[in-house]
């Protein structure tokens, strides 16, 4: 199915200094280690435009476990969604914030990166106030960047889904995977978990949480858990997610923001809040799917230049590191 010629073939968004584009201009704020969640989630609520991704990891983390860490944490700064991010660390923890930020600095070259320790900062109350003032630094470099068009062909989609029912299966499903065909049309790219993507449509493998190195229809090894395979998708560069549902799921991103679509009435009727796109109804033999799909590719436009999702409107910022082996 090739993109709807009436649609357009540009989004609203943010040209980054490494090249990538953005549809969200994020200050992210990130703690490396569990013990630096609350000094940067305090940071983040005080600076207007800021987010921070807390996590239960970084300490005592080993081998693999560590370095999947830096790697899934430098991701998520260095998506294109973030303009500038602030790594921040306690300072004797496995999962160093210096290590992190040089990792993200490395994946997105140019982008605004600090980072510091919360012992070198003397305290969490001191660390706070170094917090908001190197933020606040951070911020005014990319507070003036204005949203400009720019062209499909840069949106890499992340594709995911919860727990299938028949209207996931006959409605949904085949909705979103139109629209994924149509991004794929029009010269974006698109990560699909591996548990969704059969076998003949394996074009890119890729590790958990890697960037693609081109364009097309890249699959991602990742666990079948939405808030682990959307946060790895992110730290891969996808700057939002197209995610099916049919018993209904409040999932949101902190980076990457995630359109919700249920086809279950049931659903729709009881968790509207969370839901944000109904396709028309396939399951008695309908056949709006292409009308369906065209709106869903209209949405998802609309959202990369500056729409928010329901879960963005809410305040839903989930997100999961994976862990890969033993924690001393």
């Amino acid at each position: 199915m090739s993109a709807p010629s009436r649609l357009p073939d540009t989004f609203l968004g943010y040209r980054r200094a490494d090249g990538g584009a953005g549809i969200r201009n994020y200050l992210l704020v990130v703690p490396s280690v569990v013990c630096a969640n609350t000094v940067a989630q305090r940071v983040a609520s005080l600076i207007p435009g800021a987010v921070s991704i807390p996590h239960p990891h970084g300490c005592a983390q080993v081998g693999d476990d560590v370095v999947l860490t830096e790697k899934v944490l430098a991701g998520a700064a260095a998506n294109p969604n973030v303009g500038a991010a602030l790594v921040i660390g306690l300072g004797c923890e496995t999962c160093q914030s210096g290590e992190v930020a040089d990792l993200a600095r490395a994946l997105a070259p140019g982008k605004p990166v600090e980072s510091f320790s919360i012992q070198d900062a003397g305290g969490s109350i001191k660390a706070i106030s170094q917090g908001v003032e190197a933020g606040m630094r951070l911020m005014a470099q990319i507070a003036p960047q204005q949203r400009e068009p720019i062209p499909v062909t840069e949106l890499l989609l992340a594709r995911n889904r919860d727990h299938e029912d028949e209207t996931t299966e006959h409605a949904a499903d085949p909705v979103a995977d139109a629209v994924v065909d149509m991004m794929l049309a029009s010269g974006g790219s698109v990560i699909v978990p591996d548990f969704l993507a059969p076998l003949p449509q394996r074009i890119t493998a890729i590790s958990f949480a890697e960037r693609p190195r081109g364009k097309g229809r890249h699959v991602m090894q990742t666990p079948d858990a939405g808030s682990v395979a959307v946060s790895a998708m992110a730290a891969g560069g996808a700057q939002l997610c197209l995610f099916t549902t049919g018993s209904g799921s409040p999932l949101g991103n902190a980076v990457c923001p995630v359109i919700k679509v249920c086809a279950n009435p049931e659903t729709n009727r009881r968790m509207a809040d969370n839901i944000d796109f109904a396709p028309s109804d396939l399951l008695g033999g309908g056949t709006d799917a292409d009308g369906s799909a065209e709106r869903l590719y209209a949405l998802l436009l609309d959202v990369s230049s500056g729409q928010l999702t329901n879960a963005e409107m809410i305040g839903h910022q989930e997100f999961a590191v994976h862990r890969a082996g033993p924690t001393v």
